[in-house]
């Protein structure tokens, strides 16, 4: 019973801040279950079903904001299917939650850096059908191209509404197609706890569009943001340090 009780915490914890953010169930979520002792296709089971739940609320609410839906689909999923295929099958000997904790403090650096920004700004306005395809790889090894898909999305768009709606819907491709290709090879299944997560998840995102989000200003979102990608990013790799 202990077990479920911290999944229901992170779960709820973590849709909030998706919720807000447009990232957060797989951003946060995967590292707090890898440093929990759970396999990556454990994690992936747990977070994706919860994840795709809120993407294609705030997909059906925004979708006239969106504009990234062709790049999704030509240029992330074929990366993401070979990159999640490689690591399900030899997870054994990688160290996941090491580079997820590298990824975050990256991530994190830039985000918290003018001049990284504007210099990443200018790479992803001239290659930014490389950067779509350097998303796919990133998310399929280590489930963090939220991390890398909301600066980009930050870095082309400035309101907050319109970056969540852009990053939720790719969100979405990238879960619905990872949760095919470990249906595919993954040794584990999705599991029984998921039908008590997915309401938890619906509960915290009503709660949230009705009572929060509309307090969470531009600044405050990337600050907030920030700082949770730097200290996820630094306890993942002093953990496995």
């Amino acid at each position: 019973m202990t077990e479920i009780y911290y999944l229901v915490i992170i779960i709820a914890v973590f849709s909030v801040v998706q919720s807000i953010f447009g990232v957060g169930l797989l951003l946060f979520g995967t590292p707090t279950l890898l440093l929990l002792e759970y396999s990556y296709s454990e994690t992936l089971w747990l977070l994706l079903p919860c994840s795709v739940v809120i993407s294609l609320i705030q997909v059906v609410n925004d979708y006239k904001l969106i504009e990234a839906k062709k790049r999704a689909v030509y240029l992330v999923i074929p990366t993401l299917v070979l990159s999640l295929a490689l690591v399900v099958t030899y997870a054994n000997g990688i160290n996941i939650t090491r580079i997820v904790g590298i990824l975050l403090l990256l991530i994190g650096v830039i985000r918290f850096s003018s001049k990284l920004q504007a210099l990443l700004g200018l790479m992803v306005k001239k290659h930014i059908q490389i950067y779509y395809i350097i998303i796919g790889v990133v998310h399929g090894i280590s489930n963090m191209g939220g991390g890398p898909l909301s600066i980009l999305m930050s870095t082309i768009y400035s309101k907050k509404e319109i970056i969540r709606a852009n990053v939720a819907f790719i969100y979405l491709i990238l879960a619905m197609f990872q949760l095919v290709v470990l249906s595919i090879i993954s040794l584990t299944s999705l599991r029984s706890e998921v039908m008590l997560l997915i309401p938890i998840t619906l509960a915290s995102y009503v709660f949230t569009s009705k009572f929060i989000s509309s307090e969470v200003n531009d600044k405050k979102y990337t600050f907030i943001l920030n700082v949770m990608v730097l200290a996820y990013g630094a306890l993942a790799v002093l953990k496995q340090g």
